[in-house]
């Protein structure tokens, strides 16, 4: 009788360790699913010909549809609105030396195409890791300059005057849901000019940490 307690556990013992090995790998109830995003983003943009630019917060809001590939692997799509603030300081040199301050707001529409895989380690608990390209693109960018009490401020449009109306990040980032609701920690490196004139132009560097909710 003790021998087939013990070959009993064992066999539930085995069952159990399958049953969360398919989790983790190859969970069985895969399927599509939308969700709903809401992040809050920073924005670098270091010049590659001045280094005058700082750091700027912004946010985004969207929505994702994340679509089973094979085994845990996954494609994710997804469409949001994002609005991105960076600034430049030049410190110009003259009998009265000027400190010049600017900042630039762009508001568009993100488009990231991200392939990841999906580790379930409980009916309810999974963390996600993804990889790929994202499109922006830019409705409008606008140029605040800042007086500083020297000179008169001003507002004016670089959509057509250098910012591109398309730029291309690639996306990388790790995600962590528990049910329904999902935290992500990611961040985006420039791979095409986000502007470029005769004298200056630069990438766009995203880090965005989000918040949603998986239908």
């Amino acid at each position: 009788m003790k021998r087939f307690f013990i070959a009993l556990a064992a066999t539930i013992g085995l069952g159990s360790a399958a049953s969360a090995q398919n989790l983790l790998f190859e969970n069985p109830d895969n399927k599509p699913y939308f969700g709903a995003r809401v992040g809050l983003d920073v924005t670098s943009t270091a010049g590659e010909t001045y280094d005058t630019y700082t750091n700027g917060a912004g946010f985004n809001v969207g929505a994702i549809y994340n679509i089973p590939v094979v085994k845990n692997f996954y494609f994710e799509p997804g469409l949001s609105l994002f609005y991105n603030t960076f600034g430049q300081e030049i410190s110009v040199d003259a009998d009265f030396p000027i400190e010049i301050k600017t900042s630039i707001r762009n508001f568009g529409f993100r488009v990231p195409f991200n392939f990841g895989y999906r580790f379930d380690f409980t009916d309810d608990m999974s963390i996600y890791i993804y990889t790929g390209p994202v499109l922006n693109i830019n409705i409008t960018a606008k140029e605040h300059f800042d007086g500083n009490g020297t000179m008169v401020s001003s507002t004016h449009s670089l959509m057509g005057n250098g910012f591109k109306r398309a730029d291309m990040q690639w996306d990388f980032g790790v995600g962590y849901s528990y049910n329904n609701l999902y935290v992500q920690v990611g961040g985006g490196v420039g791979v095409t000019k986000v502007f470029s004139s005769a004298v200056e132009s630069f990438r766009r560097n995203t880090f965005n940490l989000a918040v949603g909710y998986n239908f």
